[in-house]
């Protein structure tokens, strides 16, 4: 079995592999898979895989360790996208005090995120 955790973060990969490795790691769910997709969520030039790592972070249930990664995805990334989908995986970790950050952007200027 591959090292999802190499495969997501090794560039030479193709967005589809890395893409996939994100779906594994999101089952996987366990401290290196978390960080691995944070860590791609914060550093990969790909909008697409990073868009991909957003959602699995939120389907992880991981609300300690995704929240940051997820919050800081929405408040710097430069794809309307991968902002959006942050704020929806930080709903999707259903913890009520991510709810003022969210808020924060209901008044985005950019409609897609709001």
């Amino acid at each position: 079995m591959p090292d999802y955790t190499e495969v997501i973060l090794d560039l030479t990969r193709s967005k589809d592999e890395r893409i996939q490795a994100a779906f594994q790691l999101e089952n996987m769910a366990d401290e290196a898979a978390i960080a691995a997709l944070g860590k791609t969520l914060l550093t990969d030039p790909s909008p697409l895989v990073r868009h991909e790592c957003a959602f699995s972070l939120g389907e992880t249930a991981a609300l300690k360790e995704a929240g940051p990664c997820l919050m800081e995805a929405a408040e710097t990334d430069t794809s309307i996208f991968v902002v959006h989908e942050a704020l929806m995986a930080l709903g999707t970790l259903g913890d009520a005090s991510f709810i003022p950050f969210v808020k924060r952007f209901l008044r985005d200027p950019r409609r897609d995120v709001a």
